[in-house]
């Protein structure tokens, strides 16, 4: 069952084949003008909320020089033309693909994970009686690391009936990271900060051409739902959520952003649920419904 209607399954949407006749452009384009650094800014922003300063202008162009050759285009506004005159969206979601930043790890800002275990699921089972089913959400998952590790946590913290009823969904702008997390594969070094009784617990070692790699196991990936989702777009979800992370996401977006998306977080959360923030983000700036637990952490 999917948390929303009509949200866009993922796909190998960025990998479009090579059209007929592509011919790569002879050299990079010229450097990204003024007017054609604000015409981009404010598509992006537009569509994905993302706020891109001045000072983002060389990295910018930086990601759109690959585009624009990839394409056999000669110019920056070739491109841009081509974004806005796609009614499919392809050009578009390749776009934002580009300009979206991923950061992310397993066990990142591990303060949060423990105040699940230690805090908030002696609190579900307090509550048992009343309801027992535990949706969470993991907003801007990036590679998949952070909602693997949420289920990681669970899969230890709660009994097997227990995890029956719990329901770990993540959304991502990105289409190219949502596949990568799908696949659940990543080299050895990304566990590095988990426990070792983690690592062998939950992940397959790989051999052969995937020596390096680990993969992660199937009773963890069962767990994790994933979803594509612009924040920009309305949340059409069929119930609402006991836990939402959104972490390292909101420094992305303006003010208004901002408190646009911590509101459709507010009214996408049951009384007494949690949002969780970035360790470089608060609500102290912005008007909100929020009931302040502690850094980072805020409750309905």
């Amino acid at each position: 069952m999917k948390p929303g209607v009509g949200l866009i399954g993922v796909g190998p949407l960025a990998g479009q084949p090579t059209p007929p006749g592509w011919v790569p452009a002879a050299g990079p384009p010229p450097e990204l003008s003024e007017a054609e650094f604000f015409n981009f800014c404010r598509l992006i922003h537009r569509h994905a909320g993302i706020h891109l300063s001045p000072q983002k202008k060389a990295l910018l162009q930086a990601r759109l020089v690959k585009l624009v050759q990839d394409r056999g285009l000669g110019s920056y506004q070739e491109y841009y033309r081509r974004v806005v005159e796609d009614k499919s969206g392809r050009e578009l979601t390749c776009l934002l693909d580009a300009v979206s930043t991923n950061q992310t790890a397993f066990w990142r800002e591990p303060a949060h994970f423990v105040y699940l275990a230690r805090e908030i699921v002696p609190e579900w089972r307090r509550a048992k009686g009343r309801d027992s089913s535990r949706w969470l959400w993991s907003a801007g998952c990036s590679s998949g690391e952070e909602p693997y590790t949420l289920a990681m946590v669970l899969l230890t913290a709660l009994d097997p009936e227990e995890l029956k009823r719990i329901r770990i969904f993540a959304a991502d702008l990105n289409t190219q990271m949502l596949a990568q997390a799908q696949r659940g594969i990543y080299p050895e070094d990304r566990a590095a900060s988990l426990p070792p009784e983690w690592r062998r617990r939950f992940f397959q070692k790989g051999h052969g051409r995937w020596t390096g790699y680990l993969r992660v196991k199937p009773e963890v990936r069962e767990l994790v739902e994933f979803f594509h989702l612009n924040l920009m777009d309305p949340f059409d979800f069929q119930e609402k959520f006991d836990l939402i992370f959104c972490r390292n996401v909101m420094i992305y977006f303006d003010r208004q952003t901002q408190a646009a998306v911590v509101e459709k977080l507010y009214r996408s959360l049951k009384r007494g649920g949690y949002l969780f923030l970035g360790h470089s983000e608060s609500l102290s700036n912005l008007r909100h419904r929020f009931t302040y637990v502690k850094p980072t952490i805020y409750r309905k």
